[in-house]
């Protein structure tokens, strides 16, 4: 199977696969894998509204870099970061860990725009490869950073195709 039939399994069949394990998690009670699984659903959403907004010209997504950018930033702050926070917080430490959560995302979009010019798409993949064992290190679950590299694979996927949803 080629790198193009992938991209658009992946665009068509991510939201309904993450629908099934999401509610797998509800009725199992698994409130950590609940939470992972909302997240990943929001920056699946996410994703797609920045590339709807590319492909309509809005504002600063003129700017394919900016773009690529902010999928390959979402991916790790929505898709990792802010799951691994909502997943450890209490009612005492929530506003703190949003605070450090806000803080770091701006850490990490600064960052990835810096290393952008040696961030391909293997690059990514390689990062989410990684922010995936420490998912499952973190968890302790194969369900948790299994639905993670789908998701991984396919913004990579979309990176690599200059922004396009089906190619």
């Amino acid at each position: 199977m080629n790198e193009f039939r992938v991209h658009n399994f992946l665009t068509f069949y991510l939201p309904p696969l993450i629908l099934v394990c999401l509610s797998y998690a509800f009725l199992n009670k698994d409130s950590r894998a609940f939470i992972y699984l909302s997240g990943y659903l929001v920056t699946y959403l996410a994703i797609r509204l920045e590339i709807h907004h590319y492909s309509n010209r809005w504002g600063y997504h003129r700017d394919p870099k900016f773009v690529k950018t902010l999928v390959v930033s979402e991916l790790v702050v929505l898709g990792f970061l802010l799951p691994t926070i909502f997943t450890y917080s209490t009612r005492a430490t929530l506003v703190r860990n949003i605070l450090i959560y806000l803080i770091l995302s701006v850490g990490v979009f600064e960052l990835i725009s810096l290393e952008y010019a040696r961030l391909n798409w293997q690059g990514c993949l390689m990062l989410s490869i990684s922010l995936s064992i420490v998912i499952f290190a973190l968890t302790y679950s194969m369900l948790i950073p299994s639905m993670f590299v789908p998701l991984a694979l396919w913004a990579c996927l979309v990176v690599r195709h200059d922004l396009k949803l089906y190619v």
